[in-house]
């Protein structure tokens, strides 16, 4: 047997990254270099410290439960992970076993009887699949039929998106995909990945090479320069990436590098343009939001919120419109700035634990956020404590998003994601959860409507994507993928879905016109 210090640190990142303890992950990887390590992390399924750590767990159960005479005990009760490891201090050993049976008795211990395994603790929850993987053809993805499964609910009524499985493409990149995001324009797909790098993807014609942007150039001493977040200007003329070395750059949609910012010193977690394209405001794992003029190329303003505490950290952004925006931060705050002022004009508290994730509705009236508190909350300028509490999760909230209010009935509709593996569809309004998108095993890290309003696409640490029909609440589509799905997205026209890998690849369907996008 053969165990090494890589092997061990890998698991234990995955480990916390999959629990959605993103920012213990991220200083856990670069104390211990995870990223160097020669392990493909494609292949390691989700949740295998714990899986690795239940067998460990029937082993020793089994082992003190042998008696010196050969026997095991059928009584013995089940052992908890810290009782498995110091059983002595527990007065557990096999001379305190009764009611043995032979030793010939076979100890069932086949892992495809348990074919779903829940973990949950205090702060996390999330479901581990031990089934077999799909087989994969030598792309590295399974056969269309296999991989892309429509759900036949025998009711003409029900909605439905057709997928046309000869427009199936992967597009890959050299490590894991963190980001996709198309451009509002045109049909151009930007991606961002842990090789440090963007791509800019046509897919009006995918026979083209994409567009390769380098944000940061390796080195030895570069041991992680991974994208982190990527925003295009409304106009669709220009993409702004963030990166973990602290870096902001802005890029024409031609590839042509206008701008590098070097302002955080701290990796960059979001970034976003306002509606009219003017400023660029930024932040990440500093106490500092920054707000950049990009007709001068220099910085605008600087909004320390609370500069005493150096480990405050800005995880979300998103503008109200074109001179106001919230930020959200891991001290349980969330702050209303407007351009010009100083200090925020609103201060949001309620929430008990991080602030993950915010969003404005469409209309710029209500402000949806999500927490680690495992709770959604939607507020308002017009008041000080928040309208709805939205309680139902039993994991971390990890996205928000607004469904597009296409007509009255779907006005103030709010989707929410969660660790416990699990999407709800809410009316803001009310309060009310409509709907438990429930058919994930796994973390849901993504969410996106389509623009019609009619479906929407949910990731998973289970690796796949699904698409759900809105209106009733029912899985049309399932895509089994070969590894984490980080971000889905659907294009301005509705037509096309991406969806960003952890085995390397960008997937994009395209989908026929059929499907009322």
């Amino acid at each position: 047997m053969c165990m090494t210090s890589d092997e061990i640190n890998y698991l234990v990142y995955r480990y916390l990254q999959e629990s959605g303890f993103e920012h213990t992950a991220f200083v856990f990887n670069l104390e211990s270099h995870t990223n160097s390590c020669n392990i493909d992390g494609t292949l390691v399924p989700p949740g295998a410290l714990i899986s690795i750590l239940q067998k460990g767990l029937q082993f020793v159960q089994a082992e003190i439960s042998l008696s010196d005479d050969g026997l095991i005990a059928t009584d013995s009760d089940s052992l908890s992970l810290i009782e498995a490891v110091i059983p002595d201090i527990y007065g557990i050993s096999s001379r305190t076993m009764t009611n043995a049976v032979p030793k010939s008795y076979d100890i069932d211990n086949n892992e495809n009887d348990i074919p779903h395994v829940k973990f949950e603790d205090p702060d996390v929850t999330m479901m581990l699949d031990t089934t077999e993987e799909q087989p994969a053809f030598e792309n590295g993805t399974s056969a269309p039929s296999e991989n892309f499964q429509s759900e036949d609910h025998n009711d003409d009524s029900k909605e439905n998106v057709f997928i046309n499985k000869d427009n199936i493409r992967h597009f890959p990149h050299d490590k894991e995909v963190f980001s996709c995001v198309w451009n509002p324009v045109t049909d151009k797909l930007a991606t961002g990945s842990g090789d440090s790098t963007i791509r800019i993807w046509d897919m009006v014609d995918t026979s083209k090479e994409p567009i390769v942007l380098k944000h940061a150039a390796c080195s030895g001493n570069d041991k992680k320069l991974d994208i982190t977040a990527l925003d295009w200007s409304p106009n669709g003329e220009f993409l702004a990436s963030g990166c973990l070395n602290g870096s902001t750059k802005i890029f024409k949609n031609t590839g042509e590098l206008l701008h590098t910012f070097k302002i955080h010193g701290a990796p960059i977690f979001a970034l976003k343009f306002n509606c009219k394209g003017q400023y660029l405001v930024t932040g990440g794992m500093t106490p500092s939001v920054v707000v950049i003029d990009l007709q001068s190329a220099q910085q605008y303003q600087d909004y320390k919120f609370n500069p005493s505490n150096l480990m405050e950290a800005t995880m979300d952004i998103h503008w109200q419109n074109e001179k106001t925006f919230a930020a959200c931060s891991n001290n349980t705050v969330i702050y209303v700035c407007r351009l010009g002022l100083e200090k925020p004009i609103k201060y949001f508290k309620g929430h008990e634990r991080e602030v993950n994730v915010l969003r404005w509705d469409h209309s710029g009236t209500y402000l949806a956020s999500g927490s680690e508190d495992r709770t959604a909350r939607i507020w308002s300028l017009k008041s000080d404590e928040c309208l709805h509490t939205l309680q139902g999760h039993t994991g971390i909230v990890e996205v928000v998003r607004w469904m597009p209010p296409k007509n009255k009935e779907q006005k103030f509709m709010l989707a929410t994601a969660s660790q416990d593996s699990t999407v709800r569809l809410w009316n803001a309004k009310t309060g009310e959860c409509l709907h438990n998108y429930n058919r994930h095993t796994c973390a849901v890290l993504s969410i996106c409507f389509s623009p019609c309003g009619r479906f929407l696409a949910s990731g998973s640490v289970d690796r796949t994507f699904k698409i759900w029909g809105v209106k009733d609440g029912m899985l049309v589509n399932n895509y089994q993928g070969g590894g984490v799905i980080s971000e889905v997205c659907w294009n301005s026209t509705g037509n096309k879905i991406a969806a960003s890998s952890e085995d390397t690849n960008v997937i994009m369907i395209e989908l026929t016109s059929e499907s009322g996008s």
